[in-house]
């Protein structure tokens, strides 16, 4: 094939400037893999990582070839045959952005790897299942995903204050000396407004192109997200895709624990075995977040948006008890900690420490007895005892 108009929007693209703010997951990408998967939700920084990874990955501009799945030149061909005509001429390295968009990608990266020796790296949406693919890639790829900005990450943006994140043990552990140490840094910016404006437009990084316009954009991103990424990986009849919105109105309106299988099939008008697989589809697609319950087998499962961000665009009017628990799940659960709800309490995380989330006022009483629990206080700039005010969970990651 004539890969010179590809190379020639390579270039193209390349050549624009890019976000100097490096997420988390720069210092994880390995340069030893050979085949780098990224998975996340559109609006992530996906792009921008591996621009950031070409950057530093030391080869000469003739070495490297970025293409987008979903452009019409490169869906009009296999990525196999781009791959291909691209090592002929020296080509050392391909990056394939939003590679779900074209079909039959998992046998094309099979046979890439198994047949070249130059390097791929490629992104996709959230809810790609390259693990559950026809073809076998997981002894192939080195998969990773990135979630929405933590609240550590939007804190460096705002402030330009690098800080490090830390584990969950070391959290609950030395959280009073941690949040001291914290607003110390932070001077005359305060922790608290700063966590307020993270609930409402801090989960993704494109808040920096202009916050008048984000709440559109953030709405595009959901219907992408439903119209686009869950539509094409799932197969989903589009005559359905409305009962995917339908579903997320219902968060909405109920507290996450009144949402039970039964009410909430009933009311966006699926039948049960059909509401668990979408349910399942906008999990991993991160529109929403399950919290199940470990002890309680016939209890329901909790249920949340992804990230708080969600509320002020899709709620007329969300109940600020579930945005706090929101944001606790978001934070722990994207720092790869598993979650469950417990009989007392709102969280139990790792099967060791149980959290209580509330507001200034919230008391200890309900888990004074359990051992290893705490509370979680959103109106609290510095943590005492078993007291952790809640946005240090945002430093998890």
């Amino acid at each position: 094939m004539n890969i010179d108009h590809l190379i020639l929007l390579s270039n193209v693209t390349l050549g624009m400037k890019t976000e100097t703010y490096k997420r988390f997951l720069h210092r994880k990408l390995s340069s030893d893999a050979k085949l780098i998967g990224i998975k996340g939700p559109r609006g992530a920084g996906k792009t921008t990582l591996v621009k950031q990874y070409i950057e530093a990955s030391g080869y000469a501009a003739t070495e490297v070839l970025y293409i987008t799945a979903d452009h019409p030149r490169v869906n009009a061909a296999r990525v196999f045959d781009i791959t291909e005509s691209f090592e002929k001429i020296g080509g050392k390295l391909l990056v394939i952005d939003e590679i779900h968009k074209q079909s039959g990608f998992a046998a094309d990266l099979k046979a890439i790897y198994d047949t070249f020796s130059l390097k791929v790296v490629f992104t996709g949406s959230s809810a790609l299942h390259i693990d559950h693919a026809k073809v076998d890639l997981s002894r192939r790829a080195v998969i990773h995903s990135l979630p929405c900005l933590s609240f550590r990450e939007f804190v460096e943006l705002e402030t330009g204050i690098t800080f490090s994140s830390m584990d969950l043990k070391t959290l609950v552990q030395e959280h009073p000396g941690i949040t001291l140490n914290i607003v110390q840094h932070l001077k005359d910016h305060k922790i608290l407004k700063l966590y307020r404006d993270y609930l409402t437009y801090g989960a993704y990084p494109f808040y920096r192109e202009g916050r008048r316009d984000y709440p559109i954009k953030l709405i595009e991103v959901v219907r992408q997200m439903i119209d686009s990424d869950l539509a094409v990986i799932y197969a989903i009849d589009k005559e359905n895709l409305h009962k995917l919105n339908r579903i997320m109105e219902l968060i909405c309106q109920s507290p996450p624990m009144e949402l039970k299988i039964t009410k909430l099939a009933g009311a966006s008008g699926i039948n049960v075995r059909t509401l668990y697989a979408y349910l399942g589809y906008m999990e991993t697609g991160s529109l929403i977040r399950r919290v199940g319950s470990k002890s309680l087998l016939n209890k329901p499962e909790k249920m949340y948006f992804d990230n708080p961000n969600l509320f002020s665009v899709l709620c007329d009017n969300p109940l600020e008890g579930t945005i706090r628990e929101t944001f606790a799940a978001a934070m722990i659960g994207n720092a790869g900690y598993r979650l469950h709800y417990p009989p007392k309490g709102d969280f139990l995380v790792e099967d060791r420490y149980l959290f209580e989330v509330g507001g200034k006022n919230k008391s200890f009483s309900q888990i004074a007895k359990v051992p290893e629990s705490f509370v979680l206080r959103d109106d609290e700039e510095y943590g005492i005892g078993n007291k952790i005010p809640l946005w240090l969970l945002g430093f998890l990651y």
